[in-house]
């Protein structure tokens, strides 16, 4: 595998991370923002897990989460 290095300060970007494709910068320098999942009970055994996208919203449903 090939070596790469970020491009704002030259470190060695981790391999994992270059096989996941990100290939330019280390997670330091990322622009990758980060998704929130929610999980949803709809019964005692149906789930669903929602992904927010929008770091607001997440914020806001996680306040609302600790409500207690």
């Amino acid at each position: 595998m090939e070596i790469k290095f970020c491009k704002v300060c030259q470190k060695q970007i981790h391999p994992l991370r270059v096989k996941m494709g990100y290939q330019t910068t280390c997670v330091d320098h990322s622009t990758a923002s980060k998704y929130t999942g929610i999980v949803a009970a709809g019964s005692k055994n149906d789930f669903e897990v929602h992904v927010i996208k929008d770091p607001e919203v997440a914020k806001q449903l996680v306040e609302l989460s600790n409500i207690y």
